[in-house]
């Protein structure tokens, strides 16, 4: 019998886009405030209200998303920036994950630009899971759009 404890490890989700810019931009756009602005508030039922980072490995972030008319704090901490391949981080948020909640972006080169794969870990249950889905897809979606970088 699986308890819900192994139920929310097992959790996750993998969304990827092609980005046409160099992996070295891609990689800069996750770890600038002013560019996460630009893509994660691209209109779509959200926007990012406040940004703050500090890029080295231990460095925290601070992100406040506004969704439906509330605002959202979400933080972290930087585990792991390799430069032009992976960033991956904690994604703490008291109103959508559980302890251990990871976030890794791998970025892959190819001849039109780069492959982002954004792999999300460890949910309190489905729906939530099924909701940073959805937001993770827009937010990717906006970092694909011409002129995002």
């Amino acid at each position: 019998m699986m308890n819900d404890h192994q139920h929310e490890n097992d959790l996750s989700l993998s969304v990827s886009r092609h980005i046409a810019a160099s992996p070295d931009r891609v990689y800069k756009a996750w770890l600038n405030p002013q560019t996460l602005h630009k893509f994660m508030s691209n209109g779509t039922g959200f926007s990012l209200t406040a940004a703050k980072t500090d890029p080295r490995v231990g460095g925290r972030f601070q992100l406040d998303m506004h969704i439906g008319g509330r605002d959202y704090p979400h933080s972290g901490t930087y585990l792991q920036l390799d430069p032009y391949s992976r960033i991956a981080f904690t994604w703490e948020s008291a109103s959508s994950t559980v302890e251990g909640s990871t976030v890794t972006l791998d970025l892959v080169p190819d001849d039109r630009g780069t492959m982002l794969t954004l792999t999300h870990v460890r949910f309190a249950n489905e729906g939530v899971r099924d909701g940073h889905a959805t937001a993770w897809t827009t937010i990717l979606d906006g970092l694909a759009a011409p002129g995002s970088l």
